[in-house]
């Protein structure tokens, strides 16, 4: 009888000793996910308004959303659609929207006009976003022959700065150029008419006007001497007032950016769709861009550019060069994808 007592306490002991273990080990990770999952699916989400650009450029926030990352960061987004980088950060700065995405001129812009705003990343930087489109039959087939021509610009926009930094790139005075002003939907019209002798656009405006114009078009693009830069930005009041929506908006665009890159037809398909387009189109226009999260003193470097064309322009009432760094939020970045930051500040 003692025998049999000490073999069943032998039993419950070994038992005990594997099975509660387990109890423990599986309630602890019932635990853990339970607590991963509060605020990204069961807590309340933080809502935020997002304005983005209707171009190819802002493909990461387009796949964000579609994606559900934002959403699994626990935030509820609402996306607008707007056809400029200015408009979209006019949006912010009256207060109907919480982040941008604009274009670095429309950054510069605002910042040179006093605009309390801050960049928390570049999503998109292209060589070939932007150039100078010209008629061949008007003699155009080199940068030395927009000499005494008239070009179309969006005044005041990075269509503005591109041209003014392509005719001084290849050695031509502003003053031996026309300059008009134009809407990008005007210029097809304009081109057509022999109203303008070239214009200066930005994709996907210029894909569909070099279709437009055939083999009687000539394309001068800028790869030597500007970068065009799509950064996302916020007031500043945002930034310092909500650090962690911040970093998960960044954390939803690095996915987003990982997810560009290992399935390239898909984001194409999901951008398209979002954007309501073709999905050829946006094949023909996907590799203009370099989609990449980034904080760099190349785009430093631009806003400062941008910021002496538009004073000796006098397009802006700003006769100081601001620091930009005051206007760039590195801190979000630096959390989370440390290595995308270069800026030495």
């Amino acid at each position: 009888m003692e025998k049999m007592k000490t073999e069943s306490t032998k039993t419950l002991c070994f038992l005990t000793g594997i099975i509660l273990p387990a109890v423990l080990l599986i309630a602890m990770l019932l635990c853990l996910a339970s607590c991963n999952k509060t605020d990204t699916v069961t807590g309340s989400r933080e809502k935020v308004t997002i304005v983005y650009t209707e171009s190819a450029g802002s493909a990461l926030v387009h796949i964000a959303v579609a994606k559900g990352y934002l959403t699994e960061e626990g935030l509820d987004v609402t996306p607008q659609s707007h056809a400029f980088g200015k408009t979209a950060i006019e949006a912010v700065i009256g207060g109907k929207a919480d982040l941008a995405v604009a274009s670095d001129t429309a950054i510069m812009f605002a910042v040179m006009g006093g605009q309390r705003i801050t960049t928390l990343a570049v999503i998109a930087t292209s060589n070939k976003n932007m150039a100078i489109l010209a008629r061949k039959d008007d003699g155009l087939s080199r940068p030395a022959d927009l000499r005494g021509k008239t070009i179309g610009v969006v005044r005041g926009t990075v269509s503005d700065f591109f041209a003014d930094v392509f005719l001084t790139s290849h050695g031509i005075d502003r003053k031996r150029v026309e300059i008009i002003d134009l809407q990008p939907d005007e210029m097809a019209a304009a081109l057509g008419t022999g109203k303008v002798d070239a214009v200066s656009i930005w994709q996907p405006n210029l894909i569909q006007l070099q279709k437009d114009i055939g083999n009687g078009g000539q394309t001068f693009f800028g790869e030597a001497f500007y970068t065009f830069a799509l950064g996302v930005t916020a007031s500043q009041d945002f930034v310092m007032q909500h650090p962690e929506a911040v970093r998960k908006i960044l954390r939803a665009l690095i996915r987003a950016e990982n997810f560009a890159k290992e399935y390239p037809e898909e984001s194409q398909r999901l951008v398209a769709k979002f954007l309501k387009t073709d999905k050829a189109f946006m094949g023909e226009i996907w590799g203009v861009y370099d989609y990449r999260i980034s904080l760099n003193q190349g785009f430093l470097f631009d806003l400062e550019d941008q910021s002496r064309w538009a004073m000796k322009q006098r397009l802006t009432a700003q006769r100081h060069m601001p620091n930009y760094l005051d206007f760039i939020y590195v801190n979000g970045l630096q959390a989370v994808k440390p290595e995308a930051v270069s800026i030495i500040r």
